[in-house]
């Protein structure tokens, strides 16, 4: 299989394989946190994510993929903020608590956005940037959607990515189900795993690594499957 393109798994299937289900990364993780709403460490027993957060986020992740459009050198000369300050929710529409609130977040994010790109990747073109692949599981039935926001040609033989998932917050749950889709998706679609899966959370300036090659390919099959009757649950309500 050409390494440089994972569609080539799945220009293969469809003429023989039938998958009745798309299972989309965005509904494992909004099943994760609906499934986590109950507990205090999530800050709210309301179930969803809250408006305030989902428009964080929202902007975090176009800034981040304005900055990594750009060409390395000129990526050099423009400050991340910039582009932020664009992407921000316009004032009143963040669906924050308060001007206080609103201000501390957005200063968690600017700080965590500045150290991020100063030092990642610096000279590199990422491979995927924001881009949305599926691939086919026979082993579960489904055809597996995953978004990719940043990921990079590995350098370490027997790899195949270097992912990278930015969130404004993010519980243990969540990074878990997020690199065990990545282990599915890469062992699938390139036969090897990635090398890295990194989550970084935002809010809080800090990242989660996982070793992808520790992690067998059955073992995120069988946490995927355990899922099953909360992404059927997720399937039947409406996404907001």
């Amino acid at each position: 299989m050409d390494a440089g393109s994972p569609a080539a798994a799945w220009r293969r299937c469809p003429e023989t394989i039938s998958m009745p289900l798309r299972l989309h990364d965005y509904i494992v993780e909004h099943a994760v946190l609906d499934m986590a709403s109950d507990c205090d460490c999530c800050g709210s027993r309301n179930r969803g994510v809250p408006l305030w957060r989902k428009q964080t986020q929202y902007a975090a992740g176009h800034t981040l993929n304005d900055y990594y459009s750009l060409t390395p050198e000129v990526r050099r000369q423009t400050p991340v903020l910039f582009l932020l300050e664009r992407r921000w929710p316009s004032k009143g529409t963040g669906g924050f608590r308060s001007l206080m609130q609103e201000w501390e977040v957005k200063n968690a994010v600017s700080d965590s956005l500045i150290r991020i790109v100063s030092s990642n990747h610096v000279g590199e073109v990422p491979f995927m940037l924001y881009e949305q692949w599926h691939v086919p599981v026979p082993e579960l039935g489904i055809e597996l959607s995953v978004i990719f926001q940043l990921a990079w040609h590995s350098q370490m033989p027997g790899r195949s990515l270097s992912i990278q998932k930015f969130m404004a917050g993010c519980t243990q749950e969540v990074a878990l189900g997020f690199m065990h889709m990545a282990n599915v998706f890469c062992r699938i679609s390139y036969g090897l795993p990635p090398e890295s899966v990194e989550i970084y959370n935002l809010l809080e300036g800090r990242s989660d690594r996982h070793d992808c090659g520790a992690v067998p390919l059955q073992e995120s099959l069988d946490y995927l499957r355990l899922l099953a009757p909360l992404m059927e649950q997720e399937l039947h309500r409406p996404y907001v």
